[in-house]
């Protein structure tokens, strides 16, 4: 079983005047056994992608998520 992640938005306070994109319209697989690393500096969207993996948040756009 794979990870699939496709078209994957999501801005903070999108409601708002001061609303910020953490993650633009990203898409990747994850192969099975496959060992993956994020990286990146801070405030690039990195808790945001694993909260959003975890369904602990919802996504700006609607995305596919597999």
């Amino acid at each position: 079983m794979s990870i699939t992640i496709e078209n994957l938005t999501y801005i903070y306070d999108r409601k708002s005047k001061y609303a910020k994109k953490a993650l633009d319209n990203i898409s990747f697989e994850i192969e099975h056994g496959e060992i993956i690393g994020i990286m990146g500096k801070t405030g690039s969207g990195k808790s945001t992608l694993i909260n959003l993996l975890g369904n602990l948040t919802k996504p700006s756009k609607r995305s596919y998520i597999c």
